[in-house]
């Protein structure tokens, strides 16, 4: 039954360390910017956001508490977390990016900041439990180890003491005999065989996690990632993955969504469209092979209302528009009158951050109102 109690109390604190993980690289999540509670004064649960990682620390440290071997079942929910981590880093990498670096800079440090978070509580947690704490609050075991050779003050009285002619009068016992015979060699013979069978077991376990690790670290290190233009085409492909609500209307995945958010910010950034006609910059963005309900409203370019800028009045054209229903991808472009050929291509996106939707609205109210 301790073993059960110790198993179950590794599985509840390696939950606490994987909630521990996720609130250090996905804040955002448990409590979404809001611009309200950002000019609100007085406490509110955004008020221990920065902290919000104490928590799973501290269910932890009760899981641990509740029973025996504390330091095994932390360090093993910890380095489980760590382990499982670096293994899906380099595929989260490799296929879903947005889970380890944001897409937009004002976004949570996703797990590449989480992870190093992650790694430094860990070996904060070596130094002071393992070793301040080991040192201040000893192991009974070691305590009385400590206390074997210890003798009371009253044993070394010097009115008790007595002279070496006493000691030597003293009356001797008998002179114990030993004798080996042949059962006490095959005894003593089966004990080495069982030693070396239980340090050859601990040497393979050592090896064995040595090898793990190295393995664990190969692969976080070696694993294959795609080029810059492997990404692109891996976007390009992604984006278009929808789903249908209940009354039929194509939405975007969210993996859909982040990755047309990456296709647009290539676009924007590098003026991939710049010369192109409309017609050739739907080619390059594979619409023209989606059926025609789903390109036309892809393709929709009627003005919208966007949270994170007033877009009714611009002169941009709305070219491409990605939505999964909350967060928004708008490509808006500039076209040259003589030809109709596209000049500049820019992104508007919203959704993604309420709080920099909000800042970046009024921004524009106020430039707007500067120029009219």
């Amino acid at each position: 039954m301790d073993k059960v109690f110790i198993v179950f109390r590794y599985i509840l604190c390696l939950l606490g360390a994987a909630a521990l993980l996720y609130t250090f690289s996905y804040p955002d999540t448990l409590l979404p910017p809001n611009p309200v509670m950002e000019e609100a004064k007085g406490w509110s649960l955004y008020s221990i956001k920065p902290v919000i990682w104490v928590i799973p620390v501290l269910f932890m440290e009760i899981v641990c508490l509740a029973g025996p071997r504390k330091n095994l079942v932390w360090f093993s929910a910890l380095f489980t977390v760590l382990a499982v981590a670096l293994i899906l880093y380099p595929l989260l990498a490799a296929y879903r990016p947005e889970y380890i670096e944001p897409t937009f800079p004002y976004q949570d440090d996703m797990l590449s900041k989480g992870l190093v978070y992650f790694v430094a509580f860990t070996g904060i947690s070596v130094a002071v439990r393992i070793m301040l704490l080991a040192h201040m609050f000893p192991a009974e075991d070691l305590q009385d180890q400590i206390e074997v050779g210890y003798v009371s003050a009253s044993a070394l009285d010097p009115g008790k003491a007595r002279t070496v002619r006493e000691i030597a009068a003293e009356e001797k016992g008998p002179a114990p005999r030993f004798r080996f015979k042949a059962g006490d060699a095959r005894l003593a013979l089966r004990f080495k065989l069982v030693m070396k069978r239980m340090m050859m077991r601990s040497r393979m376990a050592n090896a064995g996690l040595g090898a793990g690790i190295l393995l664990i670290i190969l692969w976080f290190a070696l694993f294959p990632q795609p080029t810059a233009e492997e990404a692109l085409q891996r976007d390009l492909k992604l984006m278009l993955q929808h789903r249908l609500t209940p009354q039929g209307y194509p939405l975007a995945t969210r993996a859909a969504a982040h990755a047309a958010a990456r296709v647009m910010l290539h676009i924007s950034d590098h003026e991939s469209f710049a010369g192109m006609s409309p017609e050739e910059a739907e080619q390059w963005l594979g619409l023209d092979k989606l059926p025609g309900h789903l390109r036309a409203q892809l393709r929709d370019s009627r003005p919208i209302k966007v949270a994170s800028a007033n877009t009714m009045h611009e002169i941009r054209t709305r070219f491409f528009t990605i939505t999964d229903g909350t967060h928004l991808c708008v490509l808006y472009v500039r076209t040259n009158d003589a030809d109709g050929r596209i000049i500049i291509s820019e992104l508007q996106e919203a959704g993604w951050n309420a709080v920099a939707d909000e800042a970046r609205r009024r921004m524009n109210n106020d430039w707007g109102a500067f120029y009219r």
